[in-house]
């Protein structure tokens, strides 16, 4: 597919976990097929996206490092850890909303680390479907059997403009990604691959597909 990137949209990598299946490795880091995790999801947002930022709570020199060479740029200040009023192992929300305050663009795609065969065309497909709702949070969905639609709430592209609603949730207590996304106007987009959303999320998932 050619090369289409949103100028109005940030793509982030989000590697803040604390990799509890992975015996408590970092997650992005972890090699698969020749090359750290993170590396195959943010090679797909570098065709998608104008700029690539990284949410992590550890190593981010070595995110970085990747950061640049993926990008080419020299960047140094592109990976951030949650900001220091979300406090520590607040989940993916608090990456999320760090996100939001440091984007520029007014909008950006949001995606986890373990998720290495990102659709080529997934910006522009929610990018589509929020033009036609309006919605302020699109996510993508798949089918798992005849009726389990199963949404991918921590991928998605985010309106920045939710920021101050998810902050205040967030203040409030709520921690569940996919309870904040069905609480803004939000819309899904089915995808037929379910594969391009898999998780690699323990060692034996990339084990078995090396």
């Amino acid at each position: 597919m050619a090369d289409v990137r949103f100028q109005n949209v940030t793509g982030w990598l989000l590697a803040g976990g604390e990799g509890r299946r992975m015996q408590g490795q970092d997650k992005g880091l972890v090699d698969y097929r020749g090359r750290p995790l993170a590396a195959w999801v943010l090679d797909s947002l570098q065709q998608q996206c104008s700029s690539l930022r990284i949410s992590a709570n550890r190593n981010l020199p070595v995110y970085q490092r990747l950061l640049n060479n993926i990008t080419g740029q020299t960047s140094s200040n592109a990976v951030l850890s949650d900001d220091p009023d979300l406090h520590v192992s607040q989940g993916p929300l608090a990456g999320i909303i760090t996100a939001m305050r440091h984007t520029d663009t007014d909008w950006l795609m949001i995606v986890p680390c373990d998720m290495p065969h990102l659709p080529a065309d997934i910006v522009a497909r929610l990018m589509h479907e929020a033009h036609q709702t309006n919605a302020d949070i699109v996510t993508p969905c798949t089918q798992s059997g005849a009726e389990n639609e199963h949404h991918h709430w921590v991928c998605g592209l985010i309106r920045k403009r939710v920021c101050p609603d998810t902050v205040s949730q967030f203040v409030n207590g709520e921690r569940k990604v996919g309870h904040w996304v069905r609480s803004q106007h939000w819309a899904s987009v089915a995808f037929a691959d379910s594969q391009a959303f898999a998780n690699m999320n323990t060692l034996e998932t990339l084990r078995g597909q090396h």
